[in-house]
């Protein structure tokens, strides 16, 4: 009876082996397979996992693809996975930015300016992580990226988003009453390209610290740049003017406003003024 029990679990060991290696053979051959994909399959793959908005596979895909081309020297495909990757992880990026995984996105959009140093998207997408993080010196300088690329790219659109982002983070120091992060990202941003907005925050912030004679500067700038916001401008040029002493000059910037908005204040000035 044991020698037969014996037998028994012998021949169920032996059959559980025997299992586990057919189980584990097809694995094998699909890595062997994997193995012997050119890059041009490798790189096929990954497109139409893009197609199907499938940008994690497509981007794993997509970097086989460029790692066994350059192994190749397949310039075409390199050229065509480093394109396509740079699109991937854009948009691999942008749905982790979504889900607040902000490592992880900034890992991808880093990488996809990485395999396309001129596909300005991505320096968008690091931008923008960046500014949800509160990094905003560090966002400004993507988006001035960004706009470099998007204009070498000859996209005017992606150039125009890249200054109107970078504009609203000068804006919302100023609505947070970040006096001195508002100068400092504003001179970065009119560096690049001027804005009588930006110009305009940055004057309202040296009033709010007493720098009325610098405020004037940034004043004068925006009047030249957008004349039809003329009137909030020189109401707070004449605040400033009134502010260094300069009443005859506060009275004079005072009368030329018309906006409803102001009139009624300055009028008010200039009778006190006088």
């Amino acid at each position: 009876m044991t020698i037969l029990n014996n037998m028994t679990k012998l021949f169920i060991k032996s059959s559980l082996i025997l299992a586990l290696a057919l189980l584990l053979t097809p694995i094998g051959n699909a890595q062997d397979a994997a193995a012997d994909k050119t890059a041009a399959s490798l790189y096929n793959e990954g497109l139409a996992a893009l197609k199907a908005k499938n940008y994690a596979d497509g981007l794993a895909s997509l970097e086989q693809a460029l790692t066994k081309a350059e192994a190749d020297g397949n310039d075409k495909v390199v050229g065509l996975a480093k394109k396509n990757g740079a699109m991937a992880a854009y948009n691999l990026g942008n749905s982790k930015r979504k889900a607040k995984a902000f490592d992880e996105a900034t890992a991808l959009y880093t990488k996809g300016t990485t395999l396309n140093p001129s596909y300005s998207s991505n320096y968008i997408g690091l931008a923008r992580v960046l500014g949800d993080q509160g990094k905003k010196t560090e966002a400004m300088a993507a988006y001035m990226k960004a706009s470099e690329m998007a204009k070498a790219e000859g996209k005017a659109k992606k150039e125009s988003e890249a200054y109107k982002r970078a504009k609203s983070l000068v804006s919302s120091s100023y609505n947070a009453k970040s006096y001195d992060e508002v100068i400092s990202l504003g001179t970065t941003l009119v560096a690049k390209k001027d804005n009588p907005d930006v110009r305009y925050y940055m004057a309202k912030s040296l009033m709010e610290t007493g720098k009325h004679s610098d405020a004037i500067s940034h004043l004068d700038s925006a009047l030249g740049l957008a004349p039809e916001k003329k009137d909030r401008v020189i109401f707070a040029k004449a605040e400033s003017l009134e502010k260094l002493g300069k009443n005859a000059e506060a009275v004079a910037a005072y009368k030329m406003i018309t906006d409803a908005k102001y009139k009624k204040t300055a009028d008010y000035k200039i009778s006190t003024l006088k």
